[in-house]
């Protein structure tokens, strides 16, 4: 993540400096694939423990299982959604 300061003369003849911040895409990929991630795993034991009717030793295997199904559905549509966003701001970081 990168701040760019622009600096114009304003009407009055002042400076104005306006700031302006550029996330580099993998960062905003990683970033949401985390946050996607870790949400679809807490909903995915959510659900398993709603939908299983009893509390018992094969609920830890559906929560387990439900958490990797939910975690690694919710990298994929982060990835998807950073992605986008990346894209559609067409800001091109700069090579250092």
């Amino acid at each position: 993540m990168t701040i760019e300061t622009e600096q114009d003369a304003g009407a009055s003849g002042t400076r104005v400096t306006h700031r302006r911040v550029v996330v580099d895409p993998s960062d905003a990929v990683a970033g949401l694939s985390i946050v996607f991630g870790a949400v679809g795993a807490l909903v995915g034991v959510i659900v398993a423990v709603v939908v299983s009717g009893d509390f018992s030793l094969p609920l830890l295997g559906y929560c387990a299982l439900a958490a990797l199904a939910g975690g690694s559905a919710g990298i994929v549509i982060g990835g998807m959604v950073g992605a986008i966003l990346s894209v559609a701001k067409g800001v091109i970081p700069p090579r250092s």
